[in-house]
């Protein structure tokens, strides 16, 4: 039987918001209170890909989400710590709108991550 992440990849397709070989970005199902709430998920299932792989598929998604984030100056990206689905590696992110989940943002591991650069290092060399 396929979990309901491996589902979602087969079901909804047309609302892929970014794919490559290894993963798929699309909204979630519940905002949980967020005007926008996205996660990525690993092509294949898996719990826990390499480190690398990891890593790797992160900052794919922390890329993606810089763009897809862009009027908020900060998005959460949050640890599976509450996953209602532990078994499939997926990750998400969200905006700071959130009513009913903010409590629960408060309590999961995540990282508040810019939506745009402030520092640029041209303007330090010329100092």
């Amino acid at each position: 039987m396929k979990c309901k992440l491996c589902k979602a990849l087969e079901k909804e397709k047309d609302k892929y918001l970014y794919e490559d070989d290894d993963i798929v970005v699309l909204p979630t199902k519940n905002l949980k209170g967020h005007n926008k709430r996205i996660m990525a998920i690993s092509k294949e299932h898996v719990k826990n890909p390499s480190h690398l792989d990891e890593d790797e598929w992160i900052l794919i998604f922390i890329q993606f989400c810089k763009g897809y984030f862009d009027e908020e100056p900060t998005f959460a990206l949050c640890e599976s710590t509450y996953a209602t689905i532990p078994n499939h590696w997926h990750k998400i992110a969200c905006d700071w709108k959130g009513n009913e989940d903010i409590k629960q943002l408060h309590f999961t591991p995540h990282r508040a991550i810019n939506t745009y650069v402030r520092w640029n290092p041209d303007e330090d060399r010329n100092k």
